[in-house]
């Protein structure tokens, strides 16, 4: 019987660097975004005008950023109403206007029909409640003037673009735990509250499509069991695309990007990508990649094909950070370490010291994906060595019940030929016995299928009985001092088990007689009665 999965560890060095590398890269990216909005496809600029200074300077910025992460006290100060009008829509509820409204408003949907957010705000803002529902943005570029000091403004507005900026200020006018009679939180505490506010502001706009200037379309059949044709379209802001990913980035500042076109929510851009490698759900996982620096995003899960295709679809968008993630996540979690797969032979040698089995999880769950990752690793369009070093490892370890499975069956023959030559390299003394046991275990689970892939299995582990048989034969004297036979002899066969391991050690030595070997097995048997 496979052994169960082990508890839940915690990530492993790399999954965590992994992770901590796609948090950076993100946050950096996020800054960049904030310093270079001018030309990142802004829809809102504040003409600054500082109280003592006429100098007049220009602050750009996104609709939708300021819409999902402002509180109301944000927009009320800084979309200030400069003119009248009553058939102007509002941005805010009306308890944070002047009885005025403006025309300078972001343009968004009636107070009753606007998107909620699931976040609190740091600001102590009330949080939305309404159901998503997409801007209606024109497209034309806002103006607002501000009388304020610029870098000031420049500093609040980065807050929200990073969830950094308002420093000391911040934690002085935002924190009051202390007040309420709270324990103070450390700064880290404050710093992860911060990125993981920011994640779900930003994942809000990403579905609730605030401004959304883009229709990404997928076509293909999505489905095993369906063959129709399908069409799947994700909306998307062209600041966090050409922000966030190298493709796109080359896509719409190249010939190919559209020239003219009054781009916006009510006139998206129009991109396509191919299916495969993207699907549905590759796409989803990948686009909230692209929103919040982290696959775990959502409460959604992904299985062990989408994070097949997340992969072949970040390499698609030359989204490193994303395609180290999710083989790290496949390695660590999905495959329980995957047999060390990060450890070059010598170091995976010296933990498992030479141990057939040893070194990794073999579970149900494991045995069934390990041919399914092997395969993927060894693709023309991914070449992983890691992935495959640590499958060849994990189906080497799992010879035995772990051949029998359908995967394993589905195996071309050169890659079983090549687990068969790592089982032999595995036979010498020292792991005759959890051989043997698991040589009877797996020719009893593949009895029960008559199929001729069942059956070309059956000839594979025959051959490594025969390599045990013979490796046993030469070498029985050795095997005599292997502790495991000394404890067999020690304990007179009474514990559970060990006369199964008689029998099959007996079995083995009389497969394994030859001629040749005849005069050193009577030897050793005297010599070790």
């Amino acid at each position: 019987m496979a052994p169960a999965p082990p508890p839940p560890q915690p990530p492993s060095a790399v999954l965590s660097r992994a992770l901590a590398v796609s948090s950076d890269i993100w946050q950096t990216e996020l800054k960049n975004l904030f310093d270079q909005a001018k030309t990142r496809y802004p829809d809102v600029v504040w003409d600054m005008v500082a109280d003592d200074d006429d100098h007049l300077e220009e602050i750009w910025g996104h609709k939708a950023i300021v819409y999902a992460r402002a509180p109301p006290s944000f927009q009320a100060r800084y979309f200030t109403p400069r003119t009248t009008s009553s058939n102007s829509p509002t941005p805010y509820s009306a308890q944070h206007l002047l009885p005025a409204q403006s025309t300078l408003s972001l343009s968004l949907p009636p107070a009753d029909g606007r998107p909620g957010s699931r976040s609190p705000s740091p600001f102590g803002a009330p949080q939305r409640t309404q159901s998503p529902v997409p801007s209606t943005g024109s497209g034309i570029l806002l103006r607002i003037p501000l009388a304020m000091n610029p870098a000031l403004f420049s500093n609040e507005l980065e807050y929200l673009y990073t969830g950094k900026g308002m420093g000391q200020a911040f934690e002085f006018l935002f924190d009051t735990s202390a007040e309420n009679g709270q324990t103070k939180r450390t700064d880290s505490v404050i710093e992860t509250e911060r990125i993981e506010k920011l994640r779900k502001d930003l994942v809000y706009m990403w579905r609730s499509r605030l401004y959304s200037d883009v229709r990404i379309t997928l076509t293909g059949t999505f489905s095993s069991s369906n063959n129709e044709v399908a069409t799947a379209v994700f909306s998307s802001h062209r600041f966090i695309l050409v922000s966030r990913v190298p493709y796109f980035r080359t896509l719409l500042s190249s010939t190919y990007a559209p020239v003219g076109q009054n781009i916006s929510s009510a006139n998206p851009l129009a991109l396509s990508l191919p299916s495969p490698p993207f699907t549905p759900a590759s796409l989803h996982f990948t686009l909230g990649f692209v929103y919040t620096g982290t696959m775990a995003f959502s409460h959604r899960n992904w299985d062990l094909d989408t994070a097949f295709h997340i992969i072949r679809s970040a390499k698609y968008l030359q989204l490193d950070t994303l395609d180290s993630e999710a083989s790290a996540r496949i390695i660590e979690d999905m495959m329980h370490g995957l047999f060390h797969a990060y450890l070059p032979f010598d170091e995976y040698e010296r933990i498992i010291q030479g141990k057939w089995g040893e070194g990794g999880c073999k579970c149900k769950q494991c045995q069934r994906r390990a041919p399914r990752v092997l395969e993927f690793a060894l693709g023309d369009d991914i070449r992983d060595n890691i992935m495959e070093r640590g499958a060849q490892r994990a189906l080497v370890g799992m010879f035995g019940e772990g051949w029998a499975t359908s995967e394993f069956l589905s195996l071309p023959l050169r890659l079983k030929n090549n687990l068969l030559k790592g089982v032999k390299n595995r036979t010498n003394p020292r792991n005759i016995i959890p051989l043997l046991q698991a040589t009877a275990a797996g020719l009893s689970k593949l009895s029960t299928n008559s199929t001729p892939a069942a059956d070309a299995v059956k000839e594979l582990v025959l051959q490594a009985r025969k390599n045990i048989d013979e490796v046993l034969g030469g070498s029985l004297e050795e095997f005599f001092e292997q502790p495991e036979w000394v404890a067999l002899l020690e304990n007179d066969g009474q514990r559970f088990g060990d006369m199964d391991k008689f029998e099959m050690v007996l079995e083995s030595i009389r497969r394994g007689l030859t001629e040749t070997n005849a005069g050193p097995v009577y030897q050793a048997s005297k010599t070790h009665p």
